[in-house]
């Protein structure tokens, strides 16, 4: 489920809930309209839904509708209720602010957090850059130590947006950064769940990268993958109530950013 607010833009979520609904179930975009329901919102919201279907002229398995709502904190109690298309349970919902002006939706969707978790949902945070996904050339994932229970989501997603014919000359490439100390272990660790199929990826596809003691984990990411079409990076519930925006700041060289939390740890068959 993707819910969006205000004058409706060909929003980057939007792309991002079409490209994962392509080959791999069904997506769900609401544009949330500020009020009460009225004769008069209705109207609004009927006229508003009409001119969305005509700008995203699309095949895609998603699902547009609005809904009438007077705060976001109601919008996304509504719609975190609604059931899926095609009788499948919605298991993700994904939210969007803008990187550049991130004081205008990522308090909200931050406040909204432990309502979205109480259903047990996985959460993707989408940082949308001025330059949108730009020629869509590189998919960049970045798994840390404390990304264990996020690592199969975020790799299965980067694999699920590359699979869609519009990043079909993309490369993917799977990040792994570990402290000097935990180098040996946490590369044979990850090679161990490589070959184990736990983690859907070719060891060839994967750079493990020291993390020196002079260097931020952030400056690494801003060096390596300034240049990435999209970059994937994990959260944890405990960062997102400890740390607040804090954890979402920091990477002003990146492009678009899909931060994402799974649930749990993804089995991947």
């Amino acid at each position: 489920i993707c819910v969006t607010k205000d004058t409706f833009h060909r929003f980057t979520a939007f792309d991002l809930v079409r490209w994962i609904s392509f080959k791999y179930g069904f997506g769900t975009y609401i544009h949330q309209l500020y009020g009460y329901y009225s004769k008069s919102t209705y109207t609004e919201a009927k006229q508003i839904l009409d001119r969305i279907l005509e700008l995203t002229e699309d095949n895609s398995n998603v699902y547009i509708d609005t809904i009438i709502s007077p705060s976001y904190t109601s919008a996304i109690a509504q719609a975190i209720q609604l059931p899926g298309v095609a009788g499948k349970e919605n298991n993700m919902i994904l939210f969007e602010y803008s990187k550049l002006h991130p004081e205008d939706n990522l308090t909200q969707i931050l406040d909204n957090y432990q309502l979205v978790k109480a259903g047990n949902f996985d959460v993707a945070i989408l940082g949308s850059s001025e330059r949108g996904f730009g020629k869509r050339k590189s998919i960049h994932i970045w798994i840390k130590p404390s990304d264990f229970e996020n690592a199969n989501l975020m790799i299965l997603l980067g694999y699920i947006i590359w699979g869609h014919k519009e990043w079909d000359k993309a490369v993917i490439k799977v990040f792994s950064i570990f402290p000097t100390e935990q180098m040996e272990n946490g590369r044979q660790e990850l090679y161990h769940l490589i070959q184990e199929g736990r983690l859907p990826i070719s060891v060839n596809n994967v750079e493990i990268i020291e993390q020196q003691s002079d260097s931020s984990i952030k400056e690494l990411i801003n060096e390596k993958s300034q240049d990435a079409s999209l970059t994937i990076l994990g959260f944890r519930s405990e960062s997102v109530k400890n740390q607040g925006q804090d954890i979402f700041n920091g990477y002003d060289k990146l492009g678009s950013i899909l931060f994402v939390n799974s649930s749990d740890v993804k089995v991947i068959e």
